[in-house]
């Protein structure tokens, strides 16, 4: 049966236009109620974002004062830029330095003989390339060769690398893609020097120890590696020069206050404790001036960047907070319990007065003060008198510090999971060093041609070869410094930044690291001496782990550095010396940037108080697209409802209708009725 879509055929009404009034007027009351809801929702959810923004924007005002390396930052001024630059951390101790560059550090060259295209053939074989220390003369005429090649001392640390040539890549320029593509810490390149084309075989890593050495094997006769034919044009080695040194391998010498120090890089990071050294030239004869002093203009304006972030935190959280009584509504988020407590921890945090045993432990004593309005207020005269004064005090205001009662114990860092308190230390072992107690050998002792060398092992790096001043020496504790010295003269352990004491004790020499713990240890090297006791019976002695508790939990040694666990997570602390048993305590603060950070942090985390609001509020929005589904549904089915109640109607009516004009017919059709 056929629907109706206009008039009733009964009734005459227009039914359609009666079920979209009834079914308008039965979503109207939820539909509304719903985007309502939804608007309200949405609208929380909009100021929840902007929020979000906003305290990030806070955290990040934190970032250079919440640690010791972001607060107290160093200037460093050079008098001449055209022979070194310099940069300084926050650990640099403000000085004045005169440095002086003798020589710059360079990576070692090598030019193959002239070829006469790139596709020319150079040979097949195998190359093998050892990096160390090569004792060389090149001459006055590489044509002449006058040249001497004395000695090659291989460095332990780099193992020798092969690339093999064959039929598939033995042109000059397939040579150089195969040394290149082996990625064994040498550059090949082509140069045109106007004779032809050669290869250039250049160390990437630059120092004396770094030199190349390179050998030769064609697979046939030994002298054939050496001819000066095929592949051997490009050997190297104590037994040919068919390659031509155009720069030696060199080491970096520079005098920091006239102490020598030669290192394989021109970036020198470990001479000025904090400072980096960049050479660009080197001028013996000029003295550079490097001065380190702190930048308290740095930390000022750090500083004043915190107060105007907070005051913006603050003025963003007034806007979606504040009541108007004129208009008698408040902001989105009045009264939103998640709000209003992250705004009172943070406030919490700038009024703390820390425990920092100094004048300045509060944000009012270097000049920051709180205004009726939530506020801060910066007084830049006594911030500036603050920093100047002790810079040091300031910054134990802001980040995390703590206090040790004693000596033998010093604070080293934290992490964001350490809790604030204060935690008892108490050792069961001291950290100790590697030590090798040589043989007994008594004064005089005569160093000459036949036993001035010997060599060690410190922490696992070889000294390499070692030669002692030739000399009788009567007083044991100046051979004791001279072979402390030669020991810490070794390029292979500056460049590991190992070195050793040595002493002489009662009868026998002890070398000692200058590392503790486990990792610590001194052997004999493999050049023994018996003028110095250096030989097999030399007793070794590892060095051991510092070991205890912070608080109640035990303790992660490491060396002399400790580490807490459970409250004490992440608290790092120097324990110096031999002592056991009670050491005291630490009093551990985050500070007050520490402090927000820390809060912010957990508030804005997967797991924090804002993720669990609006993914709250998320699942509500989600509940009103199921709520407006279901008001769908029923809407359709009331619909259907009263269309069929309509349907029917308008067929009784239309039923009636023809009844009606049946009898009109049958009453009009009697005798003497008249129609008027």
């Amino acid at each position: 049966m056929a629907s109706l879509t206009a008039s009733g055929i009964g009734s005459g009404l227009d039914i359609n236009s009666l079920l979209e009034q009834i079914v308008a007027a039965e979503r109207a009351p939820t539909e509304n109620r719903l985007n309502l809801k939804e608007a309200q929702i949405q609208a929380k959810l909009s100021a929840y974002g902007t929020m979000k923004s906003a305290v990030s924007t806070f955290q990040s005002s934190l970032s250079k004062l919440k640690t010791p390396s972001g607060f107290l930052t160093n200037n460093v001024t050079v008098s001449n830029k055209d022979v070194l630059t310099a940069s300084a951390t926050s650990i640099a101790t403000a000085g004045s330095y005169a440095v002086k560059v003798n020589d710059l550090a360079q990576a070692h060259v090598l030019a193959s003989v002239a070829f006469d295209d790139l596709d020319s053939v150079i040979g097949t074989g195998t190359l093998t390339f050892d990096f160390g220390t090569t004792d060389y003369d090149p001459g006055t005429s590489f044509i002449a060769a006058d040249d001497t090649y004395t000695s090659f001392t291989q460095n332990t640390e780099r193992p020798s690398k092969s690339v093999v040539i064959d039929n598939t890549n033995n042109s000059v320029e397939g040579v150089r893609n195969a040394i290149n593509q082996a990625n064994i810490g040498v550059t090949a390149s082509i140069v045109n020097d106007g004779t032809g084309y050669r290869l250039l075989l250049t160390s990437k890593t630059q120092g004396q120890d770094n030199g190349i050495r390179v050998s030769v094997d064609e697979g046939g006769l030994p002298a054939a590696n050496i001819d000066g034919t095929g592949l051997s044009q490009l050997a190297f080695n104590g037994s040919a020069t068919n390659m031509e040194q155009t720069q030696a391998a060199q080491d970096a010498e520079l005098l920091v206050n006239g102490l020598v120090i030669r290192r394989e890089s021109n970036s020198v990071a470990d001479a000025i404790h904090g400072v980096t050294l960049n050479l660009l030239a080197a001028e013996p004869g000029t003295t550079v001036q490097v001065k380190v002093a702190a930048d308290t203009a740095a930390t000022e304006k750090n500083i004043a960047n915190f107060v105007a972030a907070y005051n913006e935190l603050t003025a963003a959280f007034q806007g979606f907070t504040a009541y108007n009584p004129e208009t008698s509504r408040g902001g989105v988020l009045t009264g939103d319990a998640t709000t209003r407590t992250l705004m009172s921890k943070i406030r919490r945090e700038v009024g703390t007065v820390m425990q920092n045993g100094n004048n300045y432990n509060s944000l009012s004593s270097i000049g920051i003060t709180t205004n009726r309005d939530g506020t801060l207020a910066l007084d830049s005269d006594k911030l500036h008198a603050a920093v100047a004064g002790d810079s040091e005090a300031v910054a134990s205001l802001f980040h995390a510090m703590g206090t040790t009662t004693n000596p033998a114990v010093s604070y080293q860092s934290s992490t964001s999971a350490t809790r604030e308190g204060s935690y008892a230390v108490n050792i069961t072992t001291a950290a100790t060093q590697g030590r090798l107690s040589a043989m007994a050998v008594t004064a005089p002792v005569t160093i000459g041609s036949g036993n001035n060398t010997f060599s060690v092992v410190v922490d696992g790096t070889s000294s390499g070869l070692l030669s002692l001043t030739q000399a009788t020496y009567n007083n044991m504790d100046d051979l004791a410094q001279e072979i402390a010295n030669r020991i810490n003269a070794s390029t292979f352990l500056q460049a590991q930044g190992k070195g050793v004491t040595v002493r002489y004790n009662t009868d026998h020499f002890e070398i000692e690291s200058l590392k503790y713990g486990s990792t610590s240890s001194i052997a004999l090297g493999t050049t023994l001496n018996a003028a110095l006791g250096l030989t097999t019976g030399a007793s070794a002695a590892a060095g051991v782990d510092v070991a205890g508790s912070i608080g109640t939990t035990p303790a992660v040694g490491e060396g002399q550095m400790l580490t807490g666990r459970g409250d004490a997570s992440g608290l790092r602390l120097q324990i110096s010396g031999a002592g056991t048993g009670s050491l005291g305590r630490v009093d551990y603060a985050t500070g007050i940037a520490g402090g927000m950070d820390s809060l912010i942090s957990a508030f804005l985390a997967a797991d924090g108080q804002l993720t669990s609001k609006t993914d709250s509020l998320n699942a509500q929005i989600s509940d009103i697209d199921t709520d407006r589904e279901k008001l769908a549904e029923r809407l359709v089915a009331l619909e259907a409802r009263y269309k069929a109640q309509f349907i029917a109607m308008d067929a009784l009516v239309a039923q009636l209708q023809s009844t009606g004009n049946y009898l009109q017919q049958q009453i009009d059709s009697l005798p003497g009725v008249t129609t008027k």
